[in-house]
């Protein structure tokens, strides 16, 4: 026990309580995902489902032929793009999340910006996941690295830019709530 004071201690005490809630949070959902949501499929295929619902609707304007087997997108009889667990947006919308749980602020400002932070992240995934279904049924030579830098910049580029954001001190009437 005294190792972990020790450590807790060391953390400057200005951001001590960002330190300790970010790490219970980690730790909690870590836990939950691992042993309980994962096995379940809970919330992944839920999410994989909605995502890939989303793209084909958007690939819906551009083609005739846009079908699903499984988690894979066909466009025109060409298998596109299968949406593994890991690009459904779910890892992305719980560290968003947790970092808006981390700072302290009052609670309608908190959901406000966790709303609107999961649908523009959920909503970019959609048009990812569109255009790297369109880029790899073309066999464009830039999906690959679109699908493992171009997006990801984006996606995160965006995410932090919620953060600022959020961590910008509310407006007098805002702060009333």
């Amino acid at each position: 026990m005294s190792f972990i004071k020790n450590i807790i201690n060391k953390i400057p005490p200005n951001i001590r309580p960002f330190v300790i809630r970010a790490a219970i949070l980690l730790i909690g959902w870590e836990l939950l995902y691992t042993f309980i949501l994962m096995p379940a499929g809970i919330p992944d295929d839920q999410l994989t489902q909605v995502v890939q619902y989303g793209g084909m609707e958007v690939l819906k304007w551009f083609y005739t032929d846009v079908r699903a087997d499984g988690n894979t997108i066909i466009l025109d009889g060409v298998e596109a793009v299968d949406i593994a667990r890991q690009c459904n947006g779910l890892e992305l919308i719980v560290l968003y999340l947790g970092f808006l749980l981390c700072v302290p602020t009052n609670i309608k400002r908190m959901v406000a910006y966790g709303v609107i932070g999961t649908l523009i992240i959920y909503t970019l995934n959609i048009f990812r996941t569109a255009a790297l279904a369109a880029m790899f049924e073309q066999s464009h030579k830039m999906a690959d690295f679109a699908h493992h830098y171009l997006f990801k910049i984006i996606i995160y580029a965006v995410v932090f830019l919620g953060w600022v954001l959020y961590l910008k001190k509310p407006k007098a009437n805002e702060s009333k709530s």
